[in-house]
């Protein structure tokens, strides 16, 4: 057991009196999981070895949940390319904020670097929760599938609507998906389980999240940007819709900043969330508006910034000569806030990271080429957006009532 800790806790090596007693052996249950619950995913898979007693104990639903709760969450970003054909991507990645280390001149910071994440390149990303990201089949018409990509398990989804968010109802520590199906009348919305739970039927609304992603929820409550039947935009006072977990019903939120002239609707702004908080950015013409939400309960909305995106265009150049200058500005997503430090996308040039306070500009090295976006493909590319936690809940438990972390996965 010695040299089992020995790898978990590299610390102890050098701090060891050299005797064979460790003393984990005569800690109570509750410390060791107390200690081992602040480790990361990697390793647990060497705690797991030490000896059965530590197997047992990472075994545990109580343990799965707590180690879930204190594990730190990334943004995980994944790209769509709509123009391809033969729906080629290129892969599934989480942003390494760690990655950025002081550089000695000026205290300079390096950009931070992306990972990438195992999955089915056959399937594209809608949204996670909990670790568990939900993926829709690119070539399967109605076929979902949940993924946990630490255990490696994968359980089908079929389904006949179009779901649109994934999350833990509150109450029942369940996990539901919310999905609608379009009819001459609206977008009719249903609340379903995981397994042989009974569907809910939330009711018939006049709107449907204009993105098919599936956002897990900040506080009890999911959001997003809204469109109408055949594209026609919600006036101000609707364009934001919200979803409550806990009783499963729907609201409609005007979104920040000034009213919209009828004639452009809501195209220009967008919505993410982001640390379990919710982000509304509008472009207009060359400049990026961010709001944040800070209050919930009286719909309080405080402007973060305002970014003027005239950068040298120069230095950051578009494949496709057929693009003007700023044509694609309005196209640029927020991927993610950190530190004041700002993670956008801009179709067809790349990831960019913006400080706020110096107001510079630098790309971000895509993993495996140089500058994300430079080729015709991808001209009309967007990015899936969403928080991941690495984690260590079995998807048995969607289709039962207890956690299973089995040894296969592990060893």
């Amino acid at each position: 057991m010695h040299m089992g800790v020995s790898r978990c806790f590299p610390w102890r090596s050098r701090t060891s009196n050299g005797k064979k007693r460790d003393g984990f052996g005569t800690l109570p249950d509750n410390v060791v999981v107390d200690v081992l619950g602040r480790l990361e995913v990697d390793q647990l898979k060497c705690a797991i070895r030490v000896c059965r007693r530590w197997h047992a104990l990472i075994a545990t639903a109580h343990f799965a949940r707590l180690h879930l709760q204190r594990a730190s969450s990334v943004t995980v970003v994944y790209p769509l390319c709509f123009e391809d054909p033969v729906y080629y991507n290129v892969g599934l990645f989480f942003i390494d904020w760690g990655s950025m280390e002081k550089k000695p001149i000026a205290g300079a910071k390096s950009p931070p670097a992306l990972r990438d994440i195992t999955v089915d390149r056959s399937c594209h990303l809608l949204g996670c929760c909990d670790g568990l990201f939900i993926l829709i089949k690119t070539r399967t018409a109605s076929m979902y599938e949940i993924h946990n990509p630490v255990t490696w398990e994968r359980v089908p989804v079929p389904h006949k609507g179009s779901i649109c968010g994934f999350f833990l109802h509150p109450l029942s520590n369940k996990y539901r998906l919310l999905s609608y199906r379009e009819t001459p009348n609206g977008f009719w919305y249903q609340v379903d389980g995981l397994g042989p739970a009974a569907c809910i039927d939330v009711g018939m609304f006049r709107y449907r999240p204009r993105e098919q992603e599936a956002p897990s929820g900040v506080r009890g409550r999911l959001h997003w940007m809204v469109v109408g039947k055949e594209g026609v935009s919600p006036p101000c006072s609707h364009s934001i819709m919200v979803f409550s977990a806990r009783e499963n019903a729907f609201c409609f939120m005007p979104h920040p900043g000034d009213s919209c002239l009828p004639s452009k609707g809501h195209s220009n702004m967008h919505l993410v969330e982001m640390q379990g908080r919710v982000y509304v950015y509008a472009i207009q013409v060359k400049f990026m508006s961010i709001w944040v939400l800070e209050d919930h309960a009286s719909w309080q909305w405080v402007k973060k910034c305002d970014i003027n995106l005239q950068w040298n265009l120069n230095r950051h150049p578009v494949h496709d000569e057929n693009v003007t200058s700023y044509e694609n500005y309005k196209n640029m997503q927020l991927i993610d806030i950190r530190d004041g430090e700002l993670l956008l996308f801009w179709p067809g040039r790349g990831l960019f990271q913006h400080n706020l306070q110096s107001q510079t500009i630098k790309r971000v090295p895509w993993p495996f080429m140089d500058g994300f976006g430079y080729d015709t493909y991808r001209m009309k590319t967007r990015v899936v957006v969403a928080e991941y936690k690495r984690s260590l809940l079995s998807l048995q438990y969607l289709l039962s009532d207890f956690f299973f972390f089995g040894r296969k996965y592990l060893l």
